[in-house]
């Protein structure tokens, strides 16, 4: 890539000129994009300009992770500095109020894919549990979710379906791809790109979610942060959704209503992240960022955390993201679809040292 061209450019050039299903990229028709409180508030288009995303990005001056496990006690330190400057709240409580209700049944939705070497969603999952509870929400009414249980499991959580105590378990229920179908709503929601099956518990169990993804490298999507942890962890068939680097898929998923609507917080587990050879890491390509990333806007988050992928990979003297086949070009596509701001000019981006 020419040191002249950015990296918008480069992703404007290649999706105008991406071949898919028998029509070009800048042929297919993307959804309009009200927003809504344009809509209520009578703004005129111009003026969303000066309007900024907030992505916080909380960093640990010391090692997170001591010894093999993060620190519990640093975790839910970072996690209240962050989501206080998110909210503009004066401390955490009040802050998770202004995001969750008391009676709301609340789903958790992790990205387990490497999780055993990404360390950390554990940790970050407890810290969020017990800021939860601390807001009144029943511990009953709390789940922690993903779509394979293999991969649940080496984050280091224990399966329960009881009436006691903060639920956790998966779409598949331990029985693989195979399974997901089961375990997935009987409706099927149209993509705009082919009908799916949405995992039962997003759909029937939780009012609200939050998306807890991971900061790493994909071979397909180019990076795997938080819109695709939803977009490719919450469906019944993910494979049929991989051409031409998952795009425009990621973001049409991610725009159904059922699933858009219901998710109030997006975090990157960003304590290990991975730059190369992902989306299974192997140790080699990680390194400690000690960092956790929290928005209400994926797409920012997203272009946040591939800046943050991005810069590792110069530093390791490795081509560019936007030097490879697999471009993450879905960031951009999901900013045209309107779930956010790719635009850093309009990334408000807070870094807190802790």
């Amino acid at each position: 890539m020419s040191k002249d061209r950015t990296r918008r450019e480069f992703i404007k050039e290649a999706c105008v000129n991406t071949f898919l299903g028998g029509m070009f990229l800048s042929q297919i028709p993307l959804p309009l994009d009200p927003l809504p409180d344009d809509i209520k508030t009578g703004l005129k288009p111009k003026n969303t300009k000066t309007l900024q995303s907030l992505v916080v990005d909380v960093k640990s001056k010391s090692e997170i992770i001591k010894g093999m496990t993060p620190d519990i006690s640093l975790v839910k330190r970072m996690m209240s500095s962050g989501i206080t400057s998110l909210t503009g709240t004066d401390n955490p409580k009040d802050a998770w109020k202004s995001l969750f209700h008391e009676d709301e049944r609340i789903g958790i939705k992790i990205n387990g894919l490497g999780a055993d070497i990404l360390a950390g969603n554990y940790q970050i999952c407890w810290a969020i549990v017990d800021a939860l509870k601390s807001i009144g929400v029943k511990e009953n009414n709390i789940i922690i979710w993903d779509q394979y249980q293999h991969f649940f499991l080496s984050s280091g959580f224990k399966i329960n379906r009881s009436f006691k105590g903060v639920r956790a378990y998966t779409t598949d229920g331990g029985g693989g791809k195979e399974a997901l179908d089961s375990g997935s709503s009987y409706r099927e929601y149209d993509s705009g790109y082919g009908a799916v099956k949405i995992s039962k518990i997003l759909t029937e169990e939780v009012d609200s979610m939050i998306n807890l993804g991971l900061l790493k490298d994909h071979g397909l999507a180019g990076v795997s942060i938080a819109l695709k942890n939803i977009s490719h962890g919450v469906i019944s068939h993910p494979d049929n959704f991989h051409d031409n680097s998952c795009d425009p898929f990621i973001a049409a998923i991610n725009s159904i209503p059922v699933i858009k609507d219901k998710i109030k917080l997006h975090i990157c587990n960003g304590i290990v992240g991975l730059y190369e050879g992902g989306p299974m890491p192997k140790k080699r390509h990680t390194w400690s960022n000690n960092g956790i990333i929290l928005s209400r806007d994926p797409v920012a988050l997203d272009t946040i955390g591939m800046d943050i992928i991005e810069e590792k990979r110069k530093k390791k003297e490795l081509r560019s993201l936007f030097d490879r086949p697999n471009l993450p070009k879905h960031i951009e596509t999901a900013s045209k679809y309107g779930l956010g701001v790719s635009d850093l000019n309009l990334i408000n981006h807070k870094i807190m040292i802790i």
